[in-house]
């Protein structure tokens, strides 16, 4: 006979269902713990200092720690600031964030600029512009610029700080420069430096250009370059032909001339008739001897008066 009782309803599972089902529970505070610490994990920082502004091109005779001071910037008042510094053709750029670091009391910070200046700036131009070469004799050797156009960066404050306080935000400025000498002013305390590419005269003190003068030099093939004592003074001595040579000073004695080369004024002479006659000033920035520096009688007077046996000349291209 059927059974008519009733029976609760059996659920068979498979074995293979139940390790799914607890490998599942397993792994997923596994995969939390994991997730965790992977978002605490060290970050290594990247190396080298956090500086605003800092250009991958510094010339690399800067040292690290010199390149830029710890700075506080002024307000920021939501102006972007553009400055941009010219020279010949080259440019370099102040950062926006540099520049508010030059900034006090609404003005540029002449002490903070001149550093700024001296390690940014300077470095980056004199790697273009300031290229030397060795200028040696047997008596000496020194180092001159091999390009006569000098960075004059005087000014640059100036032209700066005036476009700031008048409003502009894209500063564009350009370098000063000219002709100047090629060497520095430290060879010596005081000493006089040729420079036959511009016949020019500087006279150094203390390492400042004292006086500027105009040559008349030796034509090519008769110029020496070197280092050279004054050994001699005159105060018109006569030259072969009874050329008088005012305030001359020699300074290197030619063997093959079997003479004295000298710095002197503007020759003069008497002519056949008793009457004078004197090179003109003309002459001056032209080369026209055939080894002696002339310059104008003022001139050759103050370096009499000035410089002494002993003292010395620098000469260069």
């Amino acid at each position: 006979m059927p059974n008519n009782k009733k029976t609760k309803d059996t659920i068979s599972i498979p074995l293979g269902g139940i390790v799914g089902i607890v490998v599942s529970l397993l792994l997923v505070p596994l995969s939390f713990y994991l997730i965790g610490k992977q978002e605490k994990q060290y970050v290594k920082p990247a190396i080298g200092p956090d500086v605003m502004g800092l250009e991958t091109n510094l010339p690399e005779n800067i040292p690290v720690e010199d390149k830029i001071e710890e700075v506080v910037f002024e307000e920021d008042s939501g102006e972007q600031y553009f400055v941009r510094i010219g020279f010949n053709g080259v440019y370099r750029t102040i950062p926006h964030k540099d520049f508010l670091s030059l900034l006090r009391d609404s003005v540029l910070d002449k002490e903070k600029f001149q550093v700024y200046l001296s390690r940014r700036i300077v470095p980056y131009f004199e790697t273009i512009f300031g290229d030397k070469e060795t200028v040696k004799n047997s008596k000496g050797s020194f180092l001159t610029r091999k390009n006569d156009i000098v960075p004059n960066y005087s000014t640059l404050y100036d032209k700066i700080n005036s476009s700031y306080i008048s409003g502009i935000t894209d500063i564009r400025v350009d370098i000063d420069g000219g002709h100047g000498p090629g060497t520095d002013g430290k060879y010596a305390e005081k000493y006089m430096e040729v420079d036959n590419s511009q016949q020019k005269l500087y006279v150094w003190k203390e390492g400042e250009v004292q006086r500027v003068i105009g040559l008349s030099g030796p034509v090519y093939g008769w110029q020496v370059y070197g280092v050279f004592p004054i050994v001699d003074k005159g105060r018109e001595p006569i030259a072969p032909g009874g050329k008088y040579m005012p305030y001359w000073m020699a300074f290197y004695y030619s063997k093959k001339q079997d003479s004295w080369y000298g710095l002197h004024a503007l020759i003069w002479m008497y002519k056949a008739d008793g009457s004078k006659w004197f090179e003109p000033e003309s002459n001056i920035y032209t080369r026209q001897s055939a080894g002696c520096i002339r310059m104008v009688l003022e001139d050759a007077k103050y370096l009499y008066e000035n410089f002494q046996k002993g003292d010395i000349l620098l000469i260069h291209e």
